[in-house]
């Protein structure tokens, strides 16, 4: 290369300039780097370095700390053939600096000058670069924390963040360490959204090359994905699918443990915020906002779930009993007991008595579907089943019945019933419970053992209990045992 670039005068002139050769990814568009050609001594003074410190080698390999928008505006100036003016932070040098970057003939080749920020100016600066990315910090916060429902305030918050980063994708990535899921995404306009493809990825091949950006800082700064080829060519090949040049991820964290990521897809560095404070401190919000709401969704499922079978528990059965009574409709009803549970408890332990519940679990939901199944609490099971034909009904409690008898180390007493109108749930139900009562004492009669009155007493207690809560005037069931009838009950 001739050098019409470098006359004399650029030597001594009381301004720093310098020329790069411009070190490009293999894309031909990103620069990773740039070589020094030439640095005049003002710049070697200004960056307390000398003319063979410089000229030959690459600033990266000079420098510790880069602000990543240097590459970038790099680029720019190259591709679109005008020069770039602005007022960054440098880190190498730990000075405000107002520079130009400018587009050489030579294709490839860029000049830079630049000067000092006074000391006054520089604070100025800082003091608003720190206003500004406190009152970012704070919009977002705001929304985090304020009175939306979680999945719309999660995508407020994106949608704010992307007001400032002006990025293709932001997104969150969740992990429990063995996947990976975007769960949020905000997208620019063109730009096609990921969050569907991007499901239950394995976390090794995906973001596992990402820690060892984390263990020299505090977030993943990849200003050209080509560096993750090598060493994780998996999440190199999702990313470049995506048309993702550069990356900014920080780590989501709750307890010390890693939950996920908080990332923006090729944005723009803005000198006058800090865009990583922005991030990491975004990420703490984010962080509480996805635990808070993990936390409620636990207790949801546990006031709603039993904990041993995996079904719909009483609370949930009580709640779908007053909404059925409110909806008129057909409706099969099964009532499941296990025989000697208090036998199996006590010559083969605790243990096996839990296998014979979620046994009996499985089989009903096996023959009418988990979601119309629901343990009443300690042997008993309920089944509700709306919207079936009386056929159907009874060809799936003959099948259950099949099932059952097939079992050779659990035994379940069984009492079904059908109605055309839910209004009338309430008798259906406590007719149903008298039936299976009747089918166990079968059973013990069968094994030629007497069924204790007091489960008589303990089912007539909770017919008392449905009469009580739906408000029967009048019934009339016949007991199996130790109680002949009940009448008008009132």
């Amino acid at each position: 290369m001739e050098n019409n670039w470098m006359p004399d005068v650029y030597s001594d002139v009381p301004v720093a300039y310098a020329v790069f050769d411009l070190i490009f990814a293999e894309d031909g568009k990103t620069v990773q780097d740039t070589k020094y050609v030439f640095a005049n001594k003002i710049y070697c003074e200004m960056v307390g370095k000398t003319e063979e410190d410089l000229v030959g080698n690459s600033f990266r390999s000079i420098y510790e700390k880069v602000n990543p928008i240097w590459m970038t505006y790099c680029a720019r100036a190259c591709h679109e053939g005008k020069a770039i003016r602005d007022c960054i932070y440098a880190p190498e040098i730990d000075h405000w600096l107002d520079f130009t970057i400018m587009p050489l003939a030579q294709p490839g080749y860029v000049a830079y000058t630049f000067m000092n920020v006074d000391l006054d100016r520089a604070r100025q600066m800082e003091m608003k670069r720190a206003y500004t990315t406190n009152d970012i910090i704070l919009r977002i916060s705001k929304i985090l924390s304020g009175e939306e429902e979680y999945d719309v305030a999660m995508n407020h918050a994106l949608r704010e963040l992307s007001h400032v980063l002006h990025p293709d994708r932001l997104y969150i990535l969740e992990t429990d360490g063995k996947t990976v899921s975007n769960t949020f995404e905000w997208c620019a306009p063109g730009v096609t959204p990921e969050i569907d493809t991007l499901q239950n990825l394995d976390y090794a091949q995906y973001i596992g090359g990402w820690e060892k950006f984390l263990e020299h800082s505090t977030s993943v700064i990849i200003e050209d994905i080509e560096v993750l080829k090598a060493d994780n060519p998996a999440g190199y090949e999702i990313l470049e699918r995506q048309g993702i040049e550069r990356l900014i991820a920080t780590p989501i964290y709750h307890g010390g443990r890693l939950i996920g990521y908080l990332c923006a897809d090729n944005y723009e560095w803005d000198s006058r915020i800090n865009t990583v404070a922005v991030f990491e401190t975004v990420s703490y919000f984010i962080a509480s906002k996805i635990t808070n709401h993990q936390l409620m969704v636990e207790l949801e499922h546990a006031s709603r779930y039993d904990a041993l079978t995996g079904l719909h528990n009483r609370n949930a059965c009580i709640e779908k009993i007053d909404f059925l009574m409110q909806h008129s409709s057909s409706i099969g009803i099964v009532y499941a007991d296990v025989n000697g549970l208090k036998e199996i408890n006590d010559t083969r332990g605790h243990q096996a008595g839990d296998e014979a519940l979620k046994r009996a679990a499985h089989l009903l939901a096996k023959c009418y579907g988990s979601e119309n199944a629901y343990r009443m609490g300690g042997d008993e099971f309920l089944v509700l089943m709306p919207l079936v034909k009386e056929l159907d009904f009874k060809a799936s409690f003959r099948r259950l019945r099949e099932l059952v008898g097939r079992e050779q180390e659990l035994s379940i007493a069984l009492g079904s019933d059908w109605v055309a109108d839910t209004t009338h749930l309430n008798e259906a139900i406590c007719r149903t419970d008298q039936r299976m009562y009747g089918d166990k004492v079968e059973y013990y009669n069968r094994r030629g053992k007497q069924y204790e009155n007091c489960h008589d007493i303990r089912s007539c207690r909770r017919i008392l209990q449905y009469i009580h809560r739906y408000n029967i005037g009048r019934i009339n069931i016949s007991q199996c045992v130790g109680i002949s009838q009940i009448r008008e009950i009132a």
